[in-house]
């Protein structure tokens, strides 16, 4: 008995000092907060502006040369793989359109599919979901995805982005209220999201002076965030990531391809077009191969694939939302069924836009942080926005869902002094941990048990 008692008190420091080095202590005094900032259409360069709130952003963390969205370049899927780590394959957000052809249900605008729980709740899990799930608390304005239930998770505070909302909810108190709730209602995460600089890009171009000035006003904003954690004292402690979603590029008004230039519109059973510079089509049943092969050599800036054949680098042909026949055009030429949709819809008639091959650089996007989780001073390689969930994961100290993103891409912007969570440690670290813990516990239990069995009392 007196040789397993000193056994066990020679093992349970051994596996304690095990355990602390898999758990580090200061977090159980400090935990880590996260703030996402999302600027829509924000490209890599800042459309050759000086914008200074931003580029300041790299002296106090790091910056990345740009950051790769997914295909297609459309703010939706872009978003939705950001926040999942998902390629569209994958995660099932496809386009900004929700469409379901068998019922010929869709929606009109990229405002309406926010409200689509079904377009969203598809299998994958965001970043706020997986946070929810470890009990942590997360608010959101704007951020798209936030709005629905996904796996019966909603943000504790999720402010949707309604028209109401957009210009009722002035910029600066939507920057009071995100730093207010992580400073003083202890969130652990939030999602901020501003519409600008893309709304004024699509209706007055890159280079107006109404979208330049929006732009530099957007940096304004930036500034008075940063000001705004500084003042609550939070510069050290709170983790920082201003992103976009994907860059833009001036379209020209006559590069415009009309699908039913090509093909019989009676040949076609359902169409999401209209609505950029994709499109994609289910021929009526027996038409497949006739609507294919009109349209695979129709026109030089047009790129027309079998849902099978879509080029594998896109990772997106896989989901089974994708329609049979797919098609996207060259940079600055947009796709319509008929260049007349512009006569009852001249909304679609964009000065800029985007939504092209992700490989081409104006759909680069910005990848800006800061806080104790990065280095300082850093200029960093361009990484890709899958790569953002598991980073995320990895700042609040959660386990991460399945994803198709790579730690290798952002491990040179992680500070050094920084102590990495559990879930980044071996599995035979995390088995011993958990082995340690039990045999702690039994140790105390034993060393109770034998002061009470001994006690006068």
């Amino acid at each position: 008995m007196q040789m397993s008692t000193f056994v066990t008190c020679l093992l349970a420091p051994l596996l304690l000092l095990k355990m602390l080095q898999c758990h580090p202590v200061q977090y159980s005094v400090k935990k880590p907060k996260l703030l996402v900032v999302l600027l829509d259409g924000m490209r890599w360069d800042h459309f050759g502006l000086d914008l200074q709130h931003l580029n300041q952003i790299e002296e106090r963390g790091v910056k990345a040369e740009w950051m790769d969205p997914v295909f297609i370049t459309m703010s939706l899927p872009s978003m939705f793989s950001i926040a999942t780590g998902l390629y569209p394959e994958s995660h099932g957000v496809i386009h900004n359109l929700f469409f379901d052809p068998d019922t010929k249900n869709q929606t009109s605008t990229y405002q309406a599919t926010l409200n689509v729980s079904e377009w969203f709740d598809a299998g994958a899990e965001p970043i706020w979901v997986t946070a929810l799930k470890n009990k942590l608390k997360v608010s959101s304005i704007f951020f798209p995805g936030t709005h629905v239930p996904i796996k019966g998770y909603k943000p504790d505070i999720s402010v949707p982005i309604t028209r109401w909302h957009y210009f009722n909810y002035p910029k600066e108190q939507r920057i009071d209220d995100t730093i207010s709730w992580l400073a003083e209602k202890d969130y652990d995460m939030s999602l901020l999201y501003f519409a600008d600089p893309d709304a004024p890009l699509h209706i007055f171009g890159i280079g107006n002076e109404n979208s330049t000035y929006v732009t530099y006003a957007l940096d304004h904003y930036v500034g008075y965030l940063f000001q705004q954690i500084k003042e609550k004292g939070m510069e050290e402690d709170l983790n920082v990531i201003v992103i976009s979603d994907h860059g833009h590029v001036n379209v020209n008004s006559s590069n415009i391809i009309e699908l039913y230039d090509y093909i019989n519109e009676s040949d076609v059973d359902f169409v999401i077009g209209d609505y950029g510079p994709t499109f994609q089509l289910r021929p009526v049943e027996g038409k497949f191969e006739k609507v294919y092969n009109e349209l695979k050599n129709a026109h030089p800036h047009l790129h027309v694939f079998k849902k099978e054949e879509i080029p594998e680098r896109f990772h997106y042909g896989k989901h089974p939302r994708v329609l049979p026949i797919f098609g996207y055009a060259d940079s600055t030429w947009e796709v319509f069924t008929v260049s007349q949709i512009l006569r009852y819809n001249p909304a679609n008639s964009y000065r800029s836009d985007h939504g092209y091959d992700n490989e081409d650089v104006d759909m680069k996007g910005i990848f800006y942080a800061q806080g104790p989780f990065f280095k300082k001073g850093h200029s960093a390689k361009p990484l890709k926005s899958i790569d953002l969930y598991g980073m995320m994961c990895e700042i609040l100290q959660v386990e991460p869902a399945p994803n198709n993103g790579s730690r290798a891409r952002y491990a040179e912007m992680i500070n050094e002094n920084h102590e990495k969570s559990c879930y980044d440690c071996s599995e035979s670290s995390r088995t011993f941990y958990n082995f340690a813990i039990l045999c702690s516990a039994l140790f105390f239990a034993r060393i109770t048990s034998t002061v009470l069995t001994k006690s006068p009392w």
